[in-house]
């Protein structure tokens, strides 16, 4: 912000005797007032504990720290299908997902109620597999949905991917049913991949991919990552989510 750094050159270069008043006159014209006004409260807070230069050199540095914590904060909206109103910029659900994979370092955790079709996908992952990156996938089955997905994600994946990746299920035994008797489903659809968090109504199929209308949003903030990890993690710890044998 140029109107910051001005300031703090000010504080920075007025002699150390100057008087609060003194400080304010000089402040680089704006018109945010409300900004000035907490400028003006700092200033009147540093008489006797720091001197102008000492302020101008603390409000840059917290400037420059806040910055970059914004910066490692992102957000992006992601779609499927028809495009979005008037040609806005934003990748597709899958492009984004296939660049992050593409890119990991560390891990890679996908969680999703249905998955065909996905061969690019496995592809991707056990390229990432092969450059060490621990892949771990929670997935819905048929048999402990009792019959509402016909097609067991696992399924979906080749057997050289399952191998090498720790496999989590929801046991039928943990969930709610309904007043019909049905059990909860395993319906979440997000990715973790190393910091960013993927989150989206698309499951991991070809139609969510290619054809059908979906919404998503990439996160970059190092608390959600941390936040989604030890939820997923206090699931498996006290097995509400079980690690899946071979299948």
């Amino acid at each position: 912000m140029i109107w910051l750094n001005e300031a703090c050159e000010i504080l920075r270069t007025v002699p150390a005797t100057a008087t609060p008043d003194f400080i304010k006159k000089r402040m680089p014209a704006t018109s945010n007032a409300d900004l000035a006004f907490l400028l003006y409260q700092v200033v009147d807070m540093a008489v006797g504990k720091l001197s102008w230069e000492a302020l101008g050199c603390s409000l840059r540095i917290a400037f420059e720290i806040h910055h970059r914590d914004q910066r490692a904060r992102q957000i992006e909206m992601l779609w499927s299908g028809p495009p979005p109103a008037g040609y806005l910029p934003a990748r597709r659900i899958d492009q984004a997902l296939y660049d992050l994979i593409a890119s990991a370092k560390k891990e890679i955790l996908l969680v999703t109620f249905a998955a065909v079709k996905v061969e690019r996908l496995a592809i991707a992952l056990l390229k990432a597999a092969g450059r060490g990156v621990k892949i771990r996938l929670i997935l819905e089955f048929s048999e402990t949905s009792e019959g509402q997905l016909s097609f067991d994600a696992l399924k979906a994946f080749p057997p050289a991917l399952v191998n090498v990746a720790e496999v989590y299920f929801w046991p039928v035994e943990k969930r709610e049913r309904n007043q019909a008797g049905r059990p909860g489903k395993l319906h979440a659809k997000l990715a973790v991949v190393d910091e960013v968090v993927l989150l989206s109504s698309a499951n991991l199929t070809d139609d969510a991919f290619s054809r059908n209308f979906e919404v998503g949003v990439s996160l970059t903030d190092e608390d959600v990552q941390a936040w989604v990890q030890s939820h997923l993690n206090g699931l498996i710890r006290n097995s509400t989510l079980k690690r899946a044998q071979h299948r």
